[in-house]
């Protein structure tokens, strides 16, 4: 609680494309709002020591590096989820809070992730391509049906909670594993453990943060304990999966279509050789599906999470 601090008038920082009512809710209640979405990273370390709390993206890295020039710090928020643009041990020691607001989008998720499957299970996006280079083509676009399907959640935060939820008209099975959590099963989900999933999934969908531990979590080695070829959804993070391994089981057809909203590198301008050749591969590939990182991305989603991060910064100060 920062109940010492409120005989300063916080002051906030928003870096990024926030909808409007987090900005009023909080002027609202007597905090001083610096809404400045279009400021870069190196703006934000010049200016951040008027501020008492921040709320961030992915364009800023709130660290160590940060926080010494933040005298006044005492909180940083992501509008969004996952808290890998944080340094949450420094933050601690600094007695910064550091929060986020999965709540937000995680219906967003859930309906994207549904979508990139239907996508990837029915040849939408290559029948489409075909079309438009005036092909008519049926039988080599022949579908499959969700329906019957065993799908395998590989983490089970609020994303694959929602995501749970939207399949469940589906008449799917679904697994969930999650190693930091127990006790989750339900009528709908079978909580399982990983040779489970390997065993049973016909489908793998990614829904973890982005930790040393999960970092190129999906590789070859994971990849082949599957017991038949998969269909694979990430709309988590890029890094959770190794991108050479990857093509190298589509390529082996251990991964039978792939639906992505997410990349190891973002910034395509910034992209090595090596990186712009794997994207080449995938976005030219007639079996994968890629979105630029919008599978939260909604109207609805905007205004949630701005409600979600004002009702978190407001009971800070309660």
């Amino acid at each position: 609680m920062l109940h010492s601090y409120i005989c300063r008038v916080p002051k906030i920082l928003l870096t990024d494309h926030l909808h409007p009512l987090l900005k009023t809710g909080l002027e609202k209640n007597g905090f001083t709002v610096h809404d400045l979405p279009d400021i870069t990273e190196q703006q934000v370390h010049e200016i951040i020591h008027q501020y008492d709390g921040l709320v961030v993206n992915s364009k800023v890295f709130a660290g160590e590096e940060l926080f010494s020039k933040a005298p006044y710090l005492k909180f940083v928020c992501r509008a969004g989820s996952g808290l890998e643009v944080m340094d949450l041990e420094a933050a601690a020691k600094r007695n910064i809070i550091c929060f986020n607001s999965p709540e937000g989008n995680r219906q967003a998720v859930g309906e994207h992730a549904l979508g990139l499957l239907l996508n990837v299970l029915n040849n939408i996006s290559r029948s489409h391509t075909q079309v438009k280079n005036s092909e008519w083509i049926r039988e080599p676009n022949r579908g499959t049906e969700l329906h019957g399907k065993t799908v395998a959640l590989l983490g089970y935060g609020n994303t694959a909670q929602a995501f749970a939820k939207v399949l469940l008209g589906f008449d799917v099975s679904i697994l969930a594993y999650d190693k930091y959590k127990t006790g989750f099963g339900n009528q709908f989900v079978q909580e399982a453990d990983l040779p489970l999933i390997f065993e049973k999934a016909d489908v793998l969908s990614i829904h973890l943060p982005l930790t040393a531990e999960t970092t190129h979590i999906v590789n070859t080695d994971f990849l082949r304990q599957f017991k038949k070829p998969i269909w694979l959804i990430n709309t988590a993070r890029g890094k959770n999966v190794n991108t050479a391994d990857l093509i190298t089981a589509l390529e082996e057809h251990r991964i039978i279509a792939a639906g992505l909203d997410v990349l190891e590198n973002e910034k395509l301008e910034t992209l090595k050789a090596e990186e712009k050749a794997q994207l080449h591969t995938l976005a030219h590939h007639p079996r994968v599906v890629i979105t630029p990182h919008i599978a939260g991305w909604t109207h609805e989603s905007k205004r949630k999470i701005a409600e979600v991060l004002l009702e978190k910064i407001l009971a800070l100060y309660a």
